[in-house]
């Protein structure tokens, strides 16, 4: 199954998203804090698989993978 996400506010120049699914995520407790690993690349308008009752957390990162947003919510999947 998949999900379609929206994110607001849009994303700042230069930024990039990655997120996390599973039956429970933890965001980054605080700015700065290093999403170079263990989150997976998202370009912001695809589709991301995931499961319905998982949690998805979306973090915008700077350049350096640093954490500056994050949030997340209850996945309601989407399809097969």
């Amino acid at each position: 199954p998949w999900c379609a996400i929206t994110v607001q506010p849009t994303i700042t120049h230069g930024n990039h998203y990655v997120y996390q699914t599973g039956a429970s995520v933890t965001l980054p407790t605080e700015y700065g804090a290093d999403v170079s690993s263990g989150w997976t690349a998202w370009n912001g308008t695809d589709e991301i698989t995931a499961t319905t009752g998982n949690e998805i957390g979306i973090v915008e990162a700077n350049s350096s993978n640093k954490a500056v947003k994050a949030g997340k919510t209850t996945v309601t999947a989407k399809g097969g």
